[in-house]
């Protein structure tokens, strides 16, 4: 358990070998001890740690494809959270308020810098297909987001897990209203919803598609993260909760056993790094391709790897990306601590089907759907002085890569380096972006928070 330090005033007779030549009296001395000790306790602990308001003036900020989240996870950077905390917030807001491309049977990959750490890492949480039982199963993921979130905040946050979860948790059990995030993705997966029976239930009530302002609630849901908020992931994983999700999920025609959860671990892992002048580029996956034409200028590092991204998305031989469940976020914080983050169902609203007693959708687990992205989440970094300088996250489709490596050589690069780019169509394309060219913390002025209008989020900063 996580305490923030208590300021106890601190008071000693005279120092050895001094020869005061009166003494004062015990009332004035204790009355200017405690004032002493007083204003050094505002002077040096003025963050009320968990409380909103508690950081003044900059304190970062958030950029992802949910408003509600955003809010979520500016307050908790206001409250004196860290990058990571921020970033479990809305992640676990987010499996309540945009369920399509973020759940807790889904999962993951983050690009972590820790400035006090002087460390960039991945922490790769992407959920792998269940064990089949038996025949005419459908392929489903194991629930990688509890373990992943958890692993997080553990390493990297500084508030309490359970608070970081109770506005999801208070959203799942008295409701929320919808937002045209959700909606866009509820109407273009109309035909999947009407198939799915629990799909139906939830975002198509007596037949007729959600709108933006109504209220999504889900009690099971509310149920699931109150577990995980007081005992944590272990009885998920290692309790008898797990066993119960687990023969859920068998009735219900999911892949998934006790022993998959209980077996279950998120990964920290080296980035892919490529030199840009004094900055590193960190990379969540490395790109497939070994070689590719130069379709974008300027001969550097940085052209060369997104080349071979691009040619990645050419070679066109993975089926499921396109339908790619995914979305995109970056959190930076006043220490200049940083997380882009890329989250995912595999498809729109994952399978379909889980433990609905637990509120519980899992991720599809067909192979194809299941393949980790074209391209992932990025930071980049000074490794001299370990300022933050550039993030960025998208969707993972075709679209979404083919937009995000755009991006990249135009702000990177330079003017007209994408020229050659062709834009990629297949999928959704939202792509967000923290630019901080000048580096923070020294320049939090030079920040730009840039929140894709095609994912329907906002950015959220102070």
């Amino acid at each position: 358990m996580r305490l923030s330090k208590m300021c106890v005033p601190y008071f000693r007779s005279t120092d050895v070998g001094s020869m005061p030549t009166r003494k004062p009296s015990w009332r004035i001395a204790f009355a200017i001890a405690m004032t002493a000790g007083l204003a050094a306790c505002s002077s040096t602990n003025t963050e009320n740690l968990g409380q909103i308001g508690a950081v003044t003036g900059y304190f970062g900020g958030v950029v992802a494809d949910e408003p509600r989240a955003v809010r979520v996870a500016r307050d908790v950077l206001s409250a004196g959270g860290t990058a990571a905390d921020a970033s479990v917030a809305l992640y676990a807001t987010m499996t309540v308020t945009k369920p399509s491309v973020a759940g807790i049977g889904g999962g993951g990959v983050c690009v972590v810098h820790e400035r006090e750490a002087k460390k960039v890492e991945v922490l790769d949480f992407w959920p792998r297909p269940g064990t089949r039982t038996s025949a005419g199963q459908t392929a489903t993921t194991i629930p990688a987001v509890p373990r992943g979130l958890y692993a997080l905040s553990a390493r990297f946050g500084r508030l309490q897990w359970a608070s970081l979860l109770s506005a999801a948790e208070q959203y799942a059990r008295l409701g929320v209203p919808v937002s045209r995030s959700l909606v866009n993705d509820i109407e273009a997966n109309r035909d999947r919803i009407e198939a799915s029976p629990a799909l139906r239930e939830t975002f198509m009530p007596n037949g007729k598609l959600l709108e933006v302002g109504d209220r999504i609630r889900s009690v099971n849901l509310a149920a699931l993260l109150t577990s995980l908020r007081v005992k944590g992931p272990g009885d998920f994983y290692n309790g008898a909760l797990g066993a119960d999700i687990a023969a859920a999920v068998q009735n219900a025609g999911g892949t998934l056993t006790a022993d998959d959860l209980r077996n279950y671990r998120p990964e920290w892992k080296s980035a892919t790094e490529v030199k840009h002048g004094n900055e590193i580029l960190y990379l969540a996956y490395p790109p497939r391709a070994a070689t590719a034409p130069a379709v974008i200028s300027g001969g550097s590092d940085v052209a060369d790897i997104l080349n071979r991204y691009l040619a990645d998305i050419d070679a066109g031989n993975m089926a499921g990306q396109p339908m790619s469940g995914r979305s995109g976020f970056v959190v930076v914080d006043r220490a200049a601590n940083a997380v882009a983050c890329m989250t995912t169902m595999n498809t729109p609203f994952g399978a379909g089907l889980g433990a609905d007693a637990f509120g519980l959708n899992l991720a599809a687990g067909d192979a194809a759907q299941a393949a980790t992205p074209l391209m992932g989440p990025a930071l980049m970094v000074n490794p001299f002085v370990w300022e933050y300088y550039y993030g960025i996250a998208g969707t993972g489709t075709p679209a979404g890569a083919t937009k995000q490596i755009a991006t990249m050589a135009e702000d990177l690069i330079g003017a007209g380096a994408a020229s050659g780019v062709a834009l990629n169509s297949s999928g959704t394309s939202s792509v967000n972006v923290i630019r901080c060219l000048e580096g923070v913390p020294p320049h939090p002025e030079s920040c730009q928070f840039v929140a894709d209008p095609a994912g329907g989020g906002m950015a959220g900063v102070r």
